[in-house]
């Protein structure tokens, strides 16, 4: 491993991007395709009122995964860092941390959650005729949260350390077999909204397993060998937080904004449209995913090469993971401007929702062609360990303006009002975006003469 560590600091820049971030690509869209294959089967096998029921469960999911990322985001930048420096027994004890705090944090939000899971779903806007199925399938996707934020935390560490596969194989192999499980679960056994959550928890576990595999052998320098290795370091802790506090942030503002987003369009249209926002956010995962494996990818090369004081390398590698991921963002806008009715049909034959659907993902992507600018921006000060830019950023599309928009804009123009703060959130964000990163650029430009 530790000469795919060099490589982060020799390789061409280009092809090491594309070696890095397709894995990660591919790996991020597997880990899209749990939402997005529950979503269909359940549209299947379950109908509308279950799609929306799911829709209503994810802001939980997202929070959970929030945590893990903050550990694992937080964890990753130190251990690039420490890499590209030289410091493994660093590296090692910001492996070890990373992980207690993931197992410590998943086992406490499953066992607050599943105690207030009632008041917690109706507060996220679950309505009488969905809460019982909310209830079914949050209450099975809860048991998986520890092993699923140990999973997390271990896929960032292995890319931290310029091994990207390991991570693409461990998601691989959850995705394949949560689509294998989904259908037996859901049409042989009939356990509706509970099989699709069962077969997402045991696709969960096998990746675990796969990835704690990896780092008790011998092939990571950060390799595991006990619970010994698990003892936090308070220092490393604050710095992982804090590092890590962006991610978190963007995640759970995420969180925040779709439980606004789904009492708006529940409140000013109804269960079918909370049903096609479900959907709408699963395809936008579709795109979005692609343009975080890029930024998993550029994440460590930047780390490494800003620790070995190679400013000019970290420079254009920037440059170039901001035109790589600006062109999967406009691909994605086309797409989905092009041919939103297909999207939607994959998951739904309710002619209801195709309609209210269609209309909504023209108007919601409006601005997604900006989006990619925006993540790396975000990743890049993430990645040099600069935590105030990084959290600024990370808030200004979800905090600083989504929310303010979905709290005024629906009261005015109802539903349309809901789907018009997307784009306005995103252009918004992108024009602070661009401020930053022209500015950091510039003085990396100046650290390399």
């Amino acid at each position: 491993m530790r000469q795919n560590s060099n490589a982060l600091g020799t390789e061409p820049i280009g092809r090491l991007l594309f070696r890095l971030s397709l894995p990660s690509t591919i790996g991020m869209i597997v880990m899209a395709s749990y939402n997005i294959v529950d979503t269909i089967f359940i549209g299947r096998g379950v109908g509308s009122l279950g799609i929306a029921a799911v829709a209503i469960c994810f802001p939980v999911q997202l929070i959970a995964s929030a945590l893990a990322v903050m550990a694992a985001a937080g964890g990753a930048s130190i251990i690039s860092r420490s890499l590209g420096a030289g410091d493994i027994p660093r590296a090692r004890k910001a492996f070890g941390t990373a992980v207690f705090f993931a197992v410590a944090v998943g086992i406490t939000v499953a066992a607050l959650v599943l105690t207030n899971i009632d008041n917690i779903l109706r507060l996220f806007g679950a309505s009488p005729a969905i809460l019982p199925q909310a209830k079914d399938y949050l209450s099975v996707i809860l048991l998986g949260a520890p092993v699923q934020m140990v999973a997390m935390v271990g896929n960032h560490t292995a890319r931290a350390e310029g091994d990207a596969k390991i991570s693409m194989v461990s998601l691989l192999i959850s995705g394949i077999l949560n689509t294998i499980l989904d259908p037996i679960f859901i049409f042989w056994f009939g356990w509706g909204v509970k099989g699709a959550a069962a077969a997402t928890v045991l696709s969960q576990i096998a990746m675990f397993l796969w990835i704690s595999f990896h780092f008790r052998g011998s092939r990571s320098v950060l390799r595991l060998g006990g619970v010994r290795d698990l003892r936090p370091d308070l220092g490393m802790f604050r710095e992982i937080v804090i590092i890590g506090l962006s991610e978190f942030t963007r995640m759970a503002s995420g969180s925040f904004s779709m439980v606004l987003i789904n009492a708006a369009l529940s409140r000013w249209g109804g269960d079918m449209h909370v049903a096609a926002y479900g959907i709408i956010h699963k395809a936008m995962s579709f795109f979005f995913f692609p343009l975080m494996g890029i930024a998993q990818g550029f994440q460590p090369i930047l780390g490494y090469n800003y620790g070995a004081g190679n400013m000019e390398r970290a420079r254009r590698t920037t440059l170039v993971a901001i035109v790589s991921a600006s062109t999967v963002a406009v691909i994605g806008f086309v797409v989905a401007m092009t041919f939103p009715g297909a999207i939607l049909h994959v998951f739904s034959t309710d002619e209801v929702l195709l309609s209210i659907g269609t209309s909504a993902m023209r108007t919601v992507y409006m601005g997604f062609f900006v989006v990619g600018f925006q993540i790396i921006g975000a990743t890049m000060f993430q990645a040099l360990g600069k935590a105030r830019p990084a959290f600024l950023l990370s808030l200004s599309r979800q905090v600083l303006l989504l929310i303010p928009l979905i709290l005024v804009l629906p009261g005015l123009f109802g539903t349309t009002g809901v789907w018009i703060s997307f784009p306005l959130a995103d252009l918004f964000s992108f024009s602070l975006t661009l401020y930053f990163v022209t500015r950091e650029v510039r003085r990396l430009g100046q650290l390399s003469l």
